[in-house]
């Protein structure tokens, strides 16, 4: 995942760096108004294009989007960031038309990263998120430090780097059959939406603000938050800290609560350091936390997005891209609400103003934080919730012995009794399932390949898939439990198959004891030397045929 570290150091250099804004000491001023407005208001279009248009490129081939269209990406990113460079000091027309084409090239390339994310990343999000975060602000902090053109070179690197990791990411997933079925349980898309307003609306208050204290201050003649020192770049590594060792608890808000405590406390100290303590030192140190609180609540905010859509597949945008639209709008209205604040009542005493800016910014941030957005139970708890119990009472009602064998494992492992149906069907079945076969039974002879049991995703059929499907059929596996097989056979863990599946670590664990009960292994490589002992014997056969 190299890629979206370098990816996001090049975000942060296009938003906040004077490698690509110019020299913040240029008292050319109103350019960096219209600049920042023009790039905030070009990434809100791009996503909100993307919304409508996404699904098209992301499907192209099945899972991945096209090799083409990846490199396209890429390509088109590294020209901006050229043409951006080249038109630093061209006349303001130039200008403004190379920040719209670099808006839209960062939102094209975040958009492929980002649903890459949702389809293959790893369980943990927050721990994820923080060291690509921690990682892509210390390289965009080295890179600032660099004397040109060595700072130039890396930057213009960037983007190219960012897209053939992606190329090679997006390759290892394998490809999905688009005729699969949704998940059983998802709410409906009213709830869904009205979820993913709640939780986007106090990111975009402190988008707001973060734009309007940016409006104010530029509009005032101090570069605020566009990054003349690469110090203050260090304000992501520290909100990425932060989230790191914030623990997960999506079952009671926690850990989204933490996130808002920790932003608010940085966003005041660093307006309270804008407000009364001066400039130098403090300034930069005020920027630095400004940053961090920022990047706290806007990355929270992306985290949540991006962990609902890979639960969901709701067959929208909306989660994540959605609130990409509406954090850029909120940063684009807030840099010209500052701005029109200082020019129209800065005439007498601008600082008087900029004081007043600070106190309206600190009372929206409290009033936010202080708001009740949320259900009593999380939306993620409910989620999980009916989920799990959907997945045992689907395994409970399964026919057969395999099926009743799959209820009765589910049903412990969730502390809940089954139902007295499953309970019954279980006794009926037991005395069949546990009677020893006759002597002169012969030995069950290994299944055709070609057969494919309920319990597997659709997905693409290939000679290992054959084989493991094989093996689940001979050696009885339940529905559920062949679906978990698929899992763990591909090397994944039982926290994996937790997340994967939302269900219980408990329940996950019990059926990964239960599928290594069935076929006679104790670990993980004794499994995956079943799996290759198979796959040779299937070879072989088709060669003697």
């Amino acid at each position: 995942m190299i890629g979206f570290k370098v990816n996001l150091s090049w975000h942060y250099l296009v938003l906040f760096s004077p490698i690509f804004i110019g020299a913040t000491d240029n008292p050319s001023f109103a350019f960096f108004l219209e600049r920042q407005f023009t790039l905030y208001l070009t990434l809100a279009l791009s996503f909100g294009a993307l919304v409508g248009v996404g699904r098209f490129f992301l499907k192209r081939n099945k899972t991945a989007p096209s090799t083409l269209l990846l490199g396209a990406a890429g390509l088109l990113a590294t020209v901006a960031s050229v043409l951006s460079l080249a038109t630093l000091s061209a006349d303001m027309p130039w200008l403004i038309a190379s920040v719209v084409l670099l808006g839209f090239s960062e939102a094209f390339l975040m958009f492929l990263w980002l649903h890459y994310y949702m389809e293959a990343a790893a369980g943990h999000l927050f721990r994820s998120f923080a060291v690509d975060m921690m990682a892509g602000g210390v390289i965009a902090f080295l890179t600032c430090s660099f004397v040109p053109p060595l700072s130039y070179v890396v930057a213009l690197c960037m983007p190219a780097v960012a897209t053939v990791s992606l190329i090679a990411n997006w390759r290892t997933i394998e490809p999905v059959d688009a005729a699969a079925p949704a998940p059983a349980v998802k709410p409906p898309r009213k709830s869904i939406l009205r979820h993913s307003l709640k939780t986007l609306l106090p990111t975009t208050v402190y988008a707001f603000v973060f734009g309007l204290l940016q409006g104010g201050f530029i509009n005032s003649g101090i570069a605020l938050l566009m990054a003349g020192n690469a110090v203050v770049l260090v304000g992501i590594v520290l909100a990425g800290i932060v989230i790191f060792f914030i623990p997960e608890a999506p079952e009671t808000n926690a850990d989204i609560d933490t996130i808002h405590r920790f932003s608010l406390l940085f966003f005041v100290l660093g307006i309270v350091g804008l407000s009364f303590l001066g400039g130098g030192g403090v300034l930069l140190a005020s920027e630095t936390v400004i940053l961090a609180g920022f990047n706290l609540f806007d990355f929270g905010g992306l985290i949540l997005g991006v962990g609902l859509a890979r639960r969901l597949k709701p067959g929208s945008l909306l989660l994540v891209d959605g609130g990409r639209v509406l954090v850029y709008v909120s940063l684009a209205v807030g840099l010209v609400v500052g701005k029109c604040v200082v020019t129209g009542f800065g005439v007498a005493d601008p600082s008087l103003v900029l004081y007043s800016l600070c106190g309206a910014a600190i009372t929206m941030l409290v009033a936010t934080v202080l708001t009740p957005f949320r259900e009593q139970e999380s939306f993620e708890a409910q989620i999980a919730r009916m989920t799990s119990e959907s997945a045992e009472s689907g395994d409970a009602a399964t026919g057969g012995a395999a099926g009743s064998e799959a209820g009765a494992a589910a049903a412990p492992a969730s502390g809940a009794p089954a139902p007295a149906a499953s309970r019954k069907a279980a006794a009926e079945s037991a005395p069949a399932a546990s009677a020893p076969a006759p002597r002169d039974e012969p030995a069950p002879s290994k299944p055709a390949l070609s057969s494919k049991p309920s319990g597997e995703p659709k997905r693409a059929d290939t000679p290992w898939r054959r084989t493991c499907r094989g093996i689940a059929e001979l050696y009885k596996l339940s529905p559920r439990e062949t679906e978990i097989f698929f899992l763990i056979a591909k090397g994944r863990n039982a926290e994996y198959v937790q997340q994967k599946l939302v269900i219980s670590m408990h329940t996950a664990k019990t059926h990964i004891a239960n599928i290594y009960h069935k076929l006679g292994v104790h670990s993980s490589q004794e499994m995956l030397s079943l799996i290759e002992t198979f796959r040779e014997d299937d070879i072989k056969s088709q060669e003697q045929d």
